[in-house]
């Protein structure tokens, strides 16, 4: 049974819930209301990676477009390293921030609404968030790149993949892709989990060792973007 944390304020972690907020400081919108109109899919494509350890393990989930509504997309990460004392690298906790996307417009602009939730957290970790984000204009995820351990064993950073719109305007331009920063900058194997063309990352579910915190299992949600 998977477990979701959901946290109430965007600077600070807690169990207890998650709130859905209306003022984005970074939000511009980049274009007026138009007749014509985006849907998402309400099927879900996933992509996984998986390290093949399965002791000791508890879940985590956030599901954007399922928990919040169609136009809600998973753009931001912050996540918390090992604890100080631990010599091994990894993400310890993993926040993540659900933005709305105006569907009815045809330029697709945020509309500044937005839920932040806890995926997980470990039992201990290192205090200070490291961050990564999609920017506010005409960018919209299509996957993330994981950074894994050498043994392949354990997740130590993360980034989001995401494309602007095509000349068009009409499709994601996916055949150029740009990545966020890596939320911590360790060092790694990379691991890519990329949605399908046409599609954008709407959430992910993963698994992780119940006392230290180490990610064992990842998957990514994605739902195609269609332009009528």
């Amino acid at each position: 049974m998977r477990i979701v944390r959901l946290a109430f304020a965007l600077f600070a972690v807690s169990a207890a819930g998650c709130a859905v907020d209306a003022a984005d400081p970074d939000l511009a919108a980049d274009a007026p209301n138009l007749s014509e109109s985006w849907t998402v899919s309400s099927s879900a494509t996933n992509t996984a990676w998986n390290s093949g350890l399965v002791a000791n393990l508890a879940s985590g989930a956030i599901h954007c477009n399922l928990d919040y509504g169609g136009g809600y997309m998973l753009t931001d990460f912050s996540v918390n390293e090992e604890p100080i004392a631990d010599p091994a690298e990894f993400i310890a906790s993993m926040n993540g921030i659900c933005r709305e996307f105006d569907l009815p417009a045809l330029a697709l602009p945020r509309t500044g609404n937005f839920a932040y939730a806890n995926i997980f957290s470990a039992a201990s970790y290192s205090p200070g968030l490291h961050w990564t984000h999609v920017p506010a204009i005409d960018s919209y995820p299509i996957g993330i790149q994981l950074r894994v351990n050498g043994a392949s064993t354990h997740v130590k950073d993360v980034r989001v993949v995401y494309a602007h719109k095509d000349a068009t305007g009409l499709a994601l331009d996916v055949a150029a892709p740009l990545y966020t920063p890596w939320a911590i900058g360790y060092a790694g194997t990379i691991q890519s989990l990329s949605c399908p063309a046409q599609h954008v990352l709407t959430g992910l579910d993963l698994d992780y060792v119940t006392a230290a915190g180490q990610i064992r299992f990842l998957e990514i949600h994605c739902r195609e973007m269609v332009w009528p």
